[in-house]
């Protein structure tokens, strides 16, 4: 379970850190590491601020909390990204209950229409 639970974490730092846009400080001469360590400050105000990594962990969170991997193994997972700060999504809708209301709602509204 351990192994599982690595790679989603792996996954969701490498997705984060895509929003990061390493690639584009790195071309515009900016040192890259300068340029994370502002994005990746402990100053509460700016912490986990920005909108795509909020929907991402927003998604990721529940998601693995359904499948048992947030408290599998001792909570690995569930410690790791409370390192992260982003903890506070799991109780959050997973996707399968997005795609439930998303049926209810298609549903409800063939029956209006016809």
């Amino acid at each position: 379970m351990l192994e599982r639970q690595e790679f989603a974490f792996e996954a969701a730092v490498r997705m984060r850190d895509r929003f990061l846009q390493q690639e584009v400080w790195d071309r515009m001469g900016v040192p890259v590491k300068d340029a994370i360590a502002i994005f990746k400050q402990d100053d509460p105000e700016l912490k986990n601020q920005d909108p795509f990594q909020q929907l991402l962990f927003s998604k990721i969170v529940p998601n693995t909390k359904k499948l048992g991997l947030l408290d599998a193994s001792g909570g690995w997972l569930r410690r790791r990204f409370e390192e992260l700060g982003v903890i506070e999504f799991e109780d959050w809708v997973d996707t399968s209950e997005e795609y439930a209301n998303l049926d209810a709602f298609e549903a409800d509204a063939k029956a209006e229409a016809g």
